[in-house]
């Protein structure tokens, strides 16, 4: 059963529907998973590893998830109460990459308390955010995250990540969970698929993305894309982007024609409609899903759900 912990504050085609027919099957009327609340306890950091974990354990565990749907991760805090759940843990699944920085202590300190933690994305061949490291996300001590953590926007990936996360649940838990894990990885593998024929409608000249911040390298490098500027500069929502860098990406809008400017659905899109407001053009503001599962309804509820959403808004803004 699938739980998320109190916080401080609180494709196209008949294919793709079946698919996700079968999603929802497996999952409870209130949008939770039918998990069974005995057995030992996982704990993911945000809400798209926690659907992960869940495809994978079934009822054999309870999974329980620090980071709400429509959580920003760069503006996240651990409760007291989280922290004592990090510590009670029979596993930790954290993204990794410094994507989880306002749970980097927490995390040692459970480490430290004997809990295992398995970190993902230093282990799904991490990308840079930018030729040379440019725009690097900073740390809380000035130290530069120059990998991207995003590697969940390339369904190829969070397939690795299952297979990662079933190897972590057996060992540390005992619980055969090979079975669940394969089937889920293949459905992400023919997902990845039908995704790849449906954006194949957009033209080579306009397979270009602009983005709120850079979120969607993995997606990019694994569909043929390419990100020609973000709205806020490196891999974080809490950076300001300087008068300077957003007239610079103006003019490559204009330049470029670009008819859209993909923004995060879990941040404001404050900005990129002032920006796009700029260009003199008509831009379309399209928000996707990028950190964060959405909440019930906005389809972005489960991860197959979320890639799909994606692929269908950036096809209908591109093609």
């Amino acid at each position: 059963m699938t739980r998320t912990i109190p916080t401080r504050g609180g494709l196209a085609g008949t294919a793709l529907v079946l698919l996700l027919a079968l999603t929802s099957a497996c999952s409870s009327d209130d949008g939770t998973s039918s998990g069974s609340s005995g057995g030992p306890t996982i704990v993911a950091t945000h809400s798209i590893l926690g659907d992960l974990v869940e495809n994978v354990v079934g009822d054999q565990a309870q999974v329980e998830v620090l980071m709400p749907p429509g959580t920003d991760p760069h503006e996240f805090e651990p409760s007291a109460q989280q922290i004592a759940e990090l510590q009670e843990a029979d596993l930790v699944v954290a993204n990794g990459l410094g994507f989880e920085e306002g749970l980097d202590d927490a995390l040692v300190q459970a480490e430290q308390a004997g809990v295992p933690v398995v970190s993902l994305g230093e282990q799904l061949d991490p990308i840079p955010f930018a030729e040379e490291g440019e725009h690097a996300d900073e740390g809380e001590e000035g130290e530069e995250h120059t990998e991207d953590p995003h590697w969940f926007t390339d369904p190829q990936r969070a397939a690795s990540a299952v297979g990662l996360i079933a190897t972590a649940v057996a060992e540390e838990t005992r619980l055969d969970v090979s079975a669940d894990a394969e089937g889920y990885a293949t459905q992400l593998s023919d997902v990845d698929v039908l995704i790849d024929q449906q954006l194949a409608e957009i033209p080579e000249d306009r397979r270009v993305l602009i983005t709120n911040h850079e979120v969607f390298g993995y997606f990019a490098e694994r569909y043929g894309f390419e990100v020609v500027g973000v709205v806020v500069p490196g891999g974080t929502t809490l950076a300001e982007p300087s008068s300077g860098e957003l007239a610079d990406l103006v003019e490559v809008i204009q330049e470029q024609d670009v008819p859209a400017i993909f923004a995060d659905a879990s941040s404001s899109t404050d900005l990129a409609d002032t920006l796009a407001a700029e260009t003199g053009q008509d831009v379309e503001v399209v928000s996707l899903f990028s950190e964060s599962l959405g909440e019930p309804g906005s389809g972005g509820e489960t991860y197959v759900e979320l890639i799909q959403t994606n692929a269908d808004r950036i096809t209908a803004a591109l093609a």
